[in-house]
């Protein structure tokens, strides 16, 4: 008989470490997928130009950093104001969301958030609904206050503090090109089809005039009309690809 021996009994059992950790990592992806909702719905989000409407400065699948809080935001269905750090002004270049809306069901956007967060951008759902969700790049031309017509798809604007019509570029203190379509010197341009020169527009509190770049194209608020202020979602700040192009606007 031996006495004064010890046994050891384990309350291990097979699986349960398996368990442990597969929860570790579930909660893991949980808490950096809650940070990336916050941080992109609120803070600053990644954007990848689809159309060229602001060439020549930019491409199509030129990426770029938008800041949101640079401008007043609207949250929860406009229901809360976060202040922001700035108004917009003449020169920057803005994502806004299309003035019309369709009704988004509830448990569609969150659930495209979960495709884009692990595919890292590069999946989304294709459906009925993206124009609700759709953002559109250009730059503001006009402010509040602005009276503001259009001639050879240049923007001419007489400011509140004056009394006589001077061209954009005049106005804003970044410089940048455009694209406008050229006619011979004996053409009278007014005869293009898609040439759209403007009345005078007074600009109200609240709204802005926006335009592309590419002054070629008319999806801005030449054939839209004035954005309104919630339209406006952010900032462009800083693009980051491709490399060789980075730079901050």
């Amino acid at each position: 008989m031996i006495f004064g021996k010890k046994y050891q009994y384990s309350l291990y059992k097979p699986g349960r470490r398996k368990k442990s950790f597969i929860l570790k990592i579930v909660k893991f992806f949980l808490i950096v997928f809650i940070l990336y909702e916050i941080i992109t719905g609120i803070f600053i989000f990644t954007l990848n130009v689809k159309s060229n409407s602001m060439e020549p400065l930019m491409q199509k699948n030129n990426r770029l950093l938008v800041f949101k809080p640079s401008y007043q935001q609207r949250i929860f269905n406009n229901r809360f104001t976060i202040p922001g750090i700035g108004q917009p002004q003449r020169g920057d270049i803005v994502i806004f969301h299309q003035n019309f809306k369709k009704d988004y069901p509830w448990y569609l956007k969150p659930l495209n958030s979960i495709i884009k967060f692990f595919t890292f951008q590069k999946k989304e759902l294709k459906t009925k609904y993206d124009y609700n969700d759709r953002v559109n790049l250009s730059r503001i031309v006009g402010i509040p206050g602005d009276t503001i017509k259009i001639k050879n798809n240049v923007a001419h604007i007489k400011s509140m503090e004056s009394d006589i019509f001077v061209t954009e570029f005049e106005l804003n203190k970044d410089k940048y090109n455009i694209n406008i379509s050229s006619f011979p010197d004996n053409w009278d341009s007014k005869n293009n089809p898609f040439y759209l020169d403007s009345d005078e527009i007074k600009i109200a509190e609240g709204y802005y005039f926006i335009m592309g770049d590419n002054r070629e194209l008319y999806l801005d608020s030449r054939s839209s009309g004035l954005i309104p202020e919630q339209s406006v979602k952010g900032k462009a700040v800083f693009r980051y690809w491709p490399l060789k192009r980075i730079n901050v606007f």
